[in-house]
C-alpha cells in the first residue's frame, strides 16, 4: 500500500507494475518470517501446554521465586500495556492528518494518499498489538504457574472440559457460517456469526468454570 501510495504521487520514479510486484515480494517476505517464528514457538511451547489445564504442584519455594519474578515483571508489563494503548489510540492520527492535504492535493492525489495513510495507522496498530501480546504472555505464564485471576483451578477445569470439544465447536461455527453465507449469498452480513461464536466459547467455558467450582475450588 505504501509503495504503490509513493508510486501514485510520484515520490517513486518506477513503473507502478515494478513496484506492485516489489511489494508482494516484501509481503511474502514478511509473511514468511511470520510463519517462521509461529512454528518455532509452537513447537518450544507444545511441551508446556497442558500447564494451561492441569493444575500446577510447586514448592514454597517455587512458588516464591515464580512471585518476586512476577513483581519484578509488574513495572515492565504496566509500561508495554500503556505502550500498546496509546499507540493504538494514536493509530487513528495518520488518517486524521490528511485533512491537512485536501487544498493541496486533487480528487485521486489525495485517495493515493489516504492508501499510504492507512499502511501508516496499519503499522502503529501492529506494534501496538506486539505489546499487548508481549506483555499478555508473560503474565499469563506466571499466572499459569501460581494459579492465579484467569487460571485458577475452577477456571482450568472449565478450560480442559471446553479444550476437548474445542475442535468440534469451530468446525460447527464454520459449517454455520459457510452454508448461511452459501444459501442466502449474505456475505456482508455473515461475518457476525464470529464474534457471536467467541463471545458465546467464553459464555459456556465460564459457565463450565463456575459449575465445577465445588471440584475445583480457589
Amino acid at each position: 500500500m505504501i509503495l504503490i501510495s509513493f508510486t501514485h504521487l510520484g515520490l517513486f520514479r518506477l513503473p507502478l507494475e515494478m513496484m506492485v510486484i516489489l511489494g508482494v515480494i516484501i509481503l511474502l517476505i514478511l509473511v514468511a518470517i511470520g510463519v517462521s517464528f509461529f512454528i518455532a514457538a509452537d513447537h518450544q511451547t507444545k511441551i508446556y501446554e497442558e500447564l494451561e489445564y492441569e493444575n500446577c504442584e510447586l514448592s514454597n519455594e517455587q512458588a516464591e521465586q515464580i512471585r518476586q519474578a512476577k513483581r519484578n515483571f509488574s513495572k515492565p508489563y504496566t509500561n508495554m500495556i500503556i505502550t500498546a494503548t496509546v499507540l493504538c489510540i494514536l493509530s487513528a492520527v495518520p488518517l486524521l492528518c490528511g485533512v491537512f492535504f485536501t487544498k493541496m492535493l486533487n480528487g485521486s492525489q489525495m485517495d493515493h494518499l489516504m492508501t499510504g495513510l492507512v499502511a501508516g495507522t496499519l503499522v502503529l496498530v501492529a506494534i501496538g498489538v506486539f505489546f499487548f501480546i508481549k506483555s499478555n504472555i508473560t503474565m499469563d505464564s506466571y499466572n499459569i504457574l501460581l494459579q492465579t485471576d484467569d487460571y485458577t483451578p475452577k477456571k482450568k477445569n472449565g478450560r480442559r472440559i471446553m479444550n476437548k470439544y474445542a475442535a468440534i465447536y469451530w468446525l460447527t461455527a464454520t459449517m454455520l457460517y459457510l452454508g448461511y453465507s452459501f444459501l442466502t449469498n449474505n456475505w456482508e452480513h455473515s461475518w457476525i456469526i464470529w464474534p457471536i461464536a467467541g463471545i458465546l466459547y467464553g459464555i459456556i467455558e465460564k459457565v463450565l468454570s463456575l459449575k465445577n467450582n465445588d471440584i475445583a475450588p480457589e
